[in-house]
C-alpha cells in the first residue's frame, strides 16, 4: 500500500519530512477531491475544518484498503468527529509518556505531551499504547473495512532521520488492518444464444465428414464442389463464428456441435458424405 499526504499537509515542512523519510506522495489537489484508490492516507487535523469533507474523508477511510492517520491533533477540529455517522468521542489530554520499549514512542517520547481520552474506536496495545496512556486511536466498522485514526506522536520529527524503517514498519500497522480492496475486474460480456441456420449446419457436416482435411483442402475437393456452393457458403467466415460460439474447435466438432448436427436433417448424408470424401466418388 502506498503512503499518500494531503496537498496542504506536502507544503509544510512536516510534509516535506514525511517525504524524505518514508517517501510519502502528495495528492495533487486538496484531499476531498483527489483521494487515491486505496492507501494511507495522512493528514493534518486543521484540515478537518468542515463537516462535509471530514464525512467524506471518513467514507473512504471505512473502504477496503483505505486508511487516514491524522496527525497534529487540535482539540477544536477533533470535536468535530462527533458528528460523524459514527461518532466519536476522543479528546486530549495532557500526558507524560515514559516508554521503557523499542519503537516509534521510544524515539519520540521526549516530545509527546498529549494523549488521546474516550471510548470509542480502539488502541493496539503494543502500537498505541505506552503503559495506560493513548497516544494513537483508530477505528474501523469491521474486520475487512479502512481505518480512521489520529495520533498525537509528532512523526515529523528530527528523531525519526535515522529511524525511517522503525517509522514506516509503524504506520504499515494501519496498512495490515486496513482490510483487502476487492479487484474489480472488467466483466466480459456474454455472447447472445447462436443457432446454426442451415449453412452453418452444412460447414458441420462437411467439417464432421471430412476425417481431418483442412478448410483449403475440403472446399477445393471434387465431391464438395459438386455437392455443395461451397462460395456462397464463406466456409472461413462461418467457421470463425461457430468457434465463437463453441460449435467447432481446433480439433473439429465439439459437444455441442456434433448435436446440432446431429439433430439437423443434414445428419443423414454423412455415411454418404464420409464415403464421397474419402475415395472420390461422384
Amino acid at each position: 500500500m502506498n503512503f499518500y499526504l494531503s496537498a496542504a499537509l506536502a507544503r509544510n515542512r512536516k510534509g516535506r519530512f514525511l517525504q524524505t523519510v518514508i517517501g510519502a506522495r502528495p495528492l495533487e489537489a486538496e484531499w476531498p477531491h483527489s483521494l487515491p484508490t486505496s492507501g494511507l492516507l495522512l493528514v493534518q487535523a486543521e484540515e478537518l475544518t468542515h463537516s462535509e469533507a471530514l464525512r467524506a474523508l471518513y467514507q473512504w477511510a471505512m473502504q477496503a484498503g483505505c486508511a487516514v492517520l491524522v496527525i497534529d491533533p487540535l482539540a477544536a477540529n477533533l470535536a468535530l468527529l462527533a458528528k460523524l455517522s459514527t461518532p466519536l468521542d476522543w479528546r486530549l489530554a495532557p500526558a507524560h509518556i515514559n516508554a521503557n520499549e523499542s519503537g516509534v514512542a521510544l524515539i519520540l517520547a521526549g516530545e509527546t505531551n498529549q494523549a488521546l481520552t474516550g471510548f470509542s474506536g480502539s488502541a493496539d496495545r503494543q502500537q498505541h499504547m505506552v503503559g495506560d496512556i493513548v497516544h494513537t486511536r483508530y477505528i474501523r466498522k469491521h474486520s475487512n473495512s479502512g481505518v480512521f485514526a489520529v495520533t498525537t506522536l509528532p512523526l515529523w520529527s528530527l528523531n525519526l532521520l535515522d529511524h525511517a524503517e522503525v517509522l514506516k514498519s509503524w504506520l504499515n500497522w494501519f496498512v495490515d488492518h486496513a482490510g483487502q480492496a476487492t479487484l474489480i475486474t472488467e466483466k466480459q460480456p456474454e455472447l447472445a444464444v447462436y443457432s446454426p441456420d442451415k449453412y452453418d449446419l452444412v460447414v458441420l457436416l462437411l467439417l464432421y465428414a471430412s476425417n481431418g482435411k483442412s478448410l483449403d483442402k475440403l472446399v477445393g475437393s471434387e465431391p464438395v464442389k459438386l455437392v455443395f456452393d461451397v462460395n456462397s457458403l464463406d466456409i472461413t467466415k462461418r467457421c470463425e463464428v461457430l468457434q465463437m460460439h463453441g460449435f467447432i474447435n481446433a480439433a473439429g466438432l465439439t459437444e455441442s456441435g456434433r448435436a446440432s448436427l446431429q439433430a439437423s436433417q443434414y445428419w443423414a448424408y454423412a455415411p454418404l458424405l464420409i464415403q464421397q470424401l474419402s475415395t472420390g466418388a461422384r
